[in-house]
């Protein structure tokens, strides 16, 4: 009997170990069964590969793409079961845009915490150079908390993982943003979905 247990106790072992090993591979291809499409911004001043599969999210309320010049798409990935949808956003900041004027004013206000006290479970990570399309982009990455399931005395929240990719345009007046932001947990399942669009990136301005 106790050989039994010290056999199934071993092959315990080694299926946990076996799946360590299979886990990032699945990840892996997870990111590689994606279809891709072309996507080409509204007024052409980008075009990337975008996930197939993934809605379009298009303001439909407030002032227009012309009236903001900030032109682009948010993106939702399929519901996973959780509160808060995986998410990608692409946008070109033009020069006198109403959001974001400058490259540099957007970088500060989102790579480094708001003024006042620490953001329980919120970390900021540091800014990285980066080539993209062959210009000098900068990248950096943060955690933030969500609170989810509307107001209670106890909500429930739940940790976003967020990654900025900011490159300028011709001119340096104006800039492209690309973020991911999806549940700390599942980061894994799509960094590569990430990687695809940020390597295919191809600004037009």
């Amino acid at each position: 009997m106790s050989d039994n247990r010290i056999m199934r106790g071993r092959l315990s072992a080694i299926l946990v170990i076996i799946a360590m090993a299979v886990y990032p591979l699945s990840c892996r291809a997870l990111d590689e069964r994606t279809e891709f499409r072309e996507y080409t911004s509204q007024g052409n001043h980008f075009r990337c590969s975008v996930p197939r599969d993934w809605s379009e999210y298009h303001q439909s309320f407030g002032l227009s793409q012309e009236e903001k010049q900030v032109y682009g798409v948010t993106l939702f990935g399929p519901s996973d079961g959780g509160p808060v949808p995986p998410t990608i956003s692409l946008h070109y900041y033009a020069p006198g845009n109403l959001l974001h004027r400058t490259m540099d004013k957007f970088i500060r206000g989102h790579s480094q915490p708001v003024l006042g006290p620490p953001s329980e479970g919120g970390s900021h990570g540091e800014i990285r150079p980066i080539a993209i399309a062959g210009r000098q982009a900068v990248t950096f990455e943060r955690t933030n908390v969500r609170y989810t399931g509307g107001r209670t005395l106890n909500p429930d929240k739940m940790v976003l993982f967020e990654r900025f990719v900011v490159v300028p345009d011709e001119t340096d007046a104006g800039f492209y943003v690309l973020s991911l932001s999806v549940a700390d947990t599942v980061r894994t399942k799509y960094v590569g979905v990430f990687k695809v669009i940020t390597e295919s990136f191809q600004p037009v301005r």
